[in-house]
């Protein structure tokens, strides 16, 4: 949970609003690109896994529809934060959810930082969809997710070394990323040059849903 990838987010706020999940009037059908994105969107927590496990923090991740028209119809605004200070995100992205190839099989996810963090706190929680320009966006480039279907679940992970960071001597990311009705599983490791992971928990945060689809 601490790269510049997905944690899943896919991150946190929606608790008082519910997220507008559908894509916009007049967004051709493309399969699963459409699936992956109304199952990204609602309020999840990490609360049961710590209670459980040592090592894991509880935190919660708000995901909601994001208006930022050059991007398309399927853009989401997303907030991640421990939950004993949930309006102090350690996290916020902009996700947008492209059609794969087949596209009733396949989506890919495309990750976004805000250029200037700190914006938008409490987003989903409003009764509109937060705006962005595209100027107000960074793409994280190489830290697209390619996700395929699995009978009722999507996995999907990053590309090789593409995904850079700088944190704790590591140099680039990965990240893992499972979902399904119930919520959603995603696991970060960073590593350095020589492939050694440098951060990253033994196994994946597992976010349930709080939200109803």
């Amino acid at each position: 949970v601490r790269s510049g990838s997905l944690v899943v987010v896919l991150a946190l706020g929606c608790a008082t609003q519910a997220p507008s999940t559908a894509p916009a009037p007049g967004a051709a059908p493309s399969g699963a690109a459409d699936k992956v994105y109304r199952l990204l969107a609602g309020r999840f927590d990490s609360a049961d896994q710590a209670r459980s496990s040592p090592g894991f923090t509880a935190l919660q991740t708000s995901v909601c529809r994001a208006d930022v028209p050059s991007l398309g119809s399927r853009v989401l605004y997303v907030e991640q934060a421990r939950m004993e200070a949930p309006d102090t995100p350690e996290r916020q992205r902009v996700y947008v959810v492209d059609p794969g190839e087949p596209a009733e099989s396949a989506a890919v996810l495309r990750v976004f930082e805000l250029a200037v963090s700190g914006s938008s706190v409490g987003a989903c929680g409003l009764s509109v969809p937060p705006r962005f320009t595209r100027d107000e966006l960074v793409e994280r480039v190489g830290c697209t997710v390619a996700l395929r279907a699995d009978g009722p679940v999507y996995r999907g992970t990053t590309s090789g070394r593409g995904c850079p960071t700088t944190l704790d001597g590591a140099t680039y990311t990965t990240s893992d990323l499972v979902l399904d009705t119930v919520g959603f599983r995603s696991w970060e490791r960073g590593y350095d040059p020589a492939g050694t992971r440098k951060w990253g928990n033994s196994g994946p945060y597992v976010f349930v849903r709080r939200t109803p689809l």
